[in-house]
């Protein structure tokens, strides 16, 4: 019986080394953080968050205006103000497609893309209408005006303010680089308070992109 414990106690310790060593293996073989030059990873941060300010006024906040003649309406879409537009700096809904895709990982706009330029739909029929389309020239097929959904939910109502004089590089996970600048965000009836976004910067085939939303709500103690 001796021999027997012996021989179990020594099957053991020689199966919980063997767990340990797998652990340590496991930990040893994580993702490396990857290496990154500061002065590049900030001046593309503070390029994209730029161009997500754009993009957060087109695809959740007040959006592109439209203009109240129903002669161009199709429903409840309107033809978009033009000087929405040069203000917004698009023309066509390839524009802000092609922003997005300058702006944010090839994921993440494709998600955007997916649900604010197309309708979601599905078996009961249409559960969220797209917020733009491009209507298009009967005799050439040229693209004529953005087409904007009147009743669309308007999401982000606050203003926020981005001091880039903050902007510094947080921490680094894998291929995801954090950077971290301070906002001012500011709701509808005047209130502002301050608080911090931090933004995943990810390098792709043809630069750095933006990872997550950049914008922050009054109400929220982070970004949707």
């Amino acid at each position: 019986m001796k021999r027997v414990r012996i021989k179990a106690l020594i099957s053991l310790i020689l199966s919980t080394i063997v767990v340990i060593s797998s652990l340590y293996s496991l930990s040893s073989c994580g993702e490396k953080n990857r290496d990154y030059d500061e002065a590049e990873v900030l001046s593309a941060a503070e390029n994209l968050i730029k161009k997500s300010e754009r993009l957060n006024t087109i695809y959740w906040g007040e959006g592109i205006m439209y203009s109240p003649d129903l002669s161009l309406a199709n429903g409840a879409y309107y033809a978009a103000d033009e000087e929405s537009l040069m203000l917004l700096g698009v023309k066509t809904v390839d524009d802000i497609v092609a922003l997005t895709k300058e702006t944010f990982t090839e994921d993440y706009a494709n998600i955007i893309i997916g649900t604010k330029l197309s309708s979601v739909s599905d078996e009961d029929g249409i559960k969220v209408y797209a917020r733009y389309y491009q209507k298009y020239s009967a005799l050439d097929e040229k693209p004529e005006c953005i087409m904007v959904y009147k009743n669309a939910e308007v999401f982000l109502k606050d203003k926020c303010e981005y001091d880039y004089g903050t902007l510094s590089v947080e921490r680094v996970k894998g291929e995801s680089i954090f950077v971290k600048i301070a906002v001012m965000v500011t709701n509808p009836d005047g209130k502002s308070r301050s608080t911090y976004a931090e933004v995943e910067l990810i390098e792709e085939q043809n630069g750095f992109r933006i990872n997550n939303p950049t914008y922050k709500r009054y109400d929220l103690g982070k970004s949707e």
